[in-house]
């Protein structure tokens, strides 16, 4: 990842949608497998969430509140004293930068305007911040001089960390990340012209919760590149004429200069009205010819509306993008598993199977903890891959079954 200053390599969960306790190890490439309501993209969410709270630090996080829903899981309850409990949300966060260790975690009042129950953050086990209930300190990254604070909200969405290059590295790595949810029929609307108005409801309304990022700022971006940069443009021209047998240029359709869908012995076809899965393949052919890619990189299901012939790409582009920055999926696509070389389990590839245990919520098991404990399962993710040994050879069906 030679791109990569600072890795997100761990991130425990209490309490927060259905998540009462889960524990995700991260890799280069991750990967949450599981069916639907088994907690993948409450996974994202938490990215999401704590993305949103860093770029809200910037205006004003409005309520903390809106990110948390309702129901039987946040009844656990905070306990403060010996007199007094809260229902909260727990997150632990571990990273690394560079040759440095930190460990941050943040505790909150689901139900409160002054949400902060916990914050500490240390660097290689020394002190940064620490703050309970609305008191603490912030200490230099060598753990010294303390300036006392009182706080209302994280203080490390909140904080100048100028001084501190360690820490000021971690919020900026935060900031930046990108959790998609590709969805083509936003990103028409840049496509023939990229000066259109702004559509990316993600970049519009970053200090509301539950925002998706929908990928609309990508096709502009491509639609600029035709005239500022047709390197990149030809490159993903390329990659589209590999997989689909297209390409894409400018054609004058109806008296109009707009991009078009060249095929062999075809007619040309305006992109706007191109399928939803060449549409998407042209969002991964874009995102890998970045010329400066988000620092963490999280994708809802890459594999929808694409034909499993095409997934071997995907997982190709997926596996380029990990090199040079992280990434997180969300799937249950057999094919797509199947994709991955599994040789990289352990090492750049993480497969983390998900499934919602009823009254208990989400359950996290990793492939890598169980693969060589299980008989004849590395022989089979050898010799017939990682989603024919999840979904078709029975031996895992015990765990990826929803228990009684």
């Amino acid at each position: 990842m030679s791109e990569q200053e600072a890795i997100l390599e761990k991130v425990q969960i209490k309490n927060f949608l259905s998540l009462r306790n889960v524990t995700l190890p991260l890799k280069p490439l991750t990967v949450l497998v599981g069916p639907n309501a088994s907690g993948k993209s409450n996974c994202l969410e938490t990215l999401r969430f704590f993305n949103w709270m860093q770029k809200g630090s910037k205006s004003k996080i409005k309520s903390i509140k809106g990110f948390f829903g309702s129901g039987e899981v946040n009844s656990i309850t905070y306990q403060i004293d010996e007199k007094s409990e809260k229902p909260y949300s727990e997150f632990k966060l571990l990273f690394s930068v560079e040759d440095n260790t930190i460990h941050y975690e943040l505790v909150l009042d689901i139900k409160s305007n002054n949400p902060v129950i916990k914050e500490e953050l240390l660097i290689n086990n020394a002190l940064i911040i620490k703050v309970e209930n609305g008191n603490g300190i912030i200490l230099d990254e060598y753990g010294t001089n303390p300036s006392v604070l009182n706080v209302n909200k994280p203080v490390l969405a909140s904080t100048d960390f100028g001084a501190n290059p360690i820490i000021s590295g971690i919020t900026n790595f935060i900031e930046h990340w990108k959790i998609y949810d590709f969805y083509p029929d936003s990103m028409k609307i840049y496509i023939d012209n990229p000066r259109s108005p702004k559509l990316d409801i993600f970049e519009e309304l970053d200090f509301l919760p539950n925002i998706r990022d929908y990928g609309s700022a990508l096709p502009k971006l491509f639609s600029s590149w035709f005239e500022s940069d047709p390197e990149r443009f030809r490159n993903v021209n390329e990659s589209l004429e590999s997989s689909l047998k297209l390409r894409i240029d400018r054609c004058k359709i109806n008296g109009k200069y707009r991009f078009c869908i060249l095929e062999k012995n075809m007619r040309p076809l305006p992109l706007l009205r191109a399928s939803e899965g060449t549409l998407r393949l042209l969002i991964f052919y874009i995102l890998l010819n970045l010329p400066d890619l988000p620092p963490l990189i999280a994708i809802e299901e890459p594999e929808r509306s694409l034909h499993p012939g095409v997934l071997k790409d995907i997982a190709a582009v997926l596996k380029q993008l990990s090199e040079r920055t992280q990434v997180i999926i969300t799937t249950y696509s057999s094919h797509l598993l199947d994709a991955f070389n599994p040789d990289y389990i352990s090492d750049s590839l993480g497969v983390l199977l998900l499934r919602n245990r009823p009254s208990l919520g989400t359950e996290v098991i990793n492939l890598e903890d169980i693969r060589d404990n299980r008989e004849g399962l590395d022989g089979w993710i050898s010799d017939f891959g990682i989603g024919s040994a999840i979904f078709d050879s029975q031996l895992l069906q015990d765990l990826m079954e929803e228990p009684v």
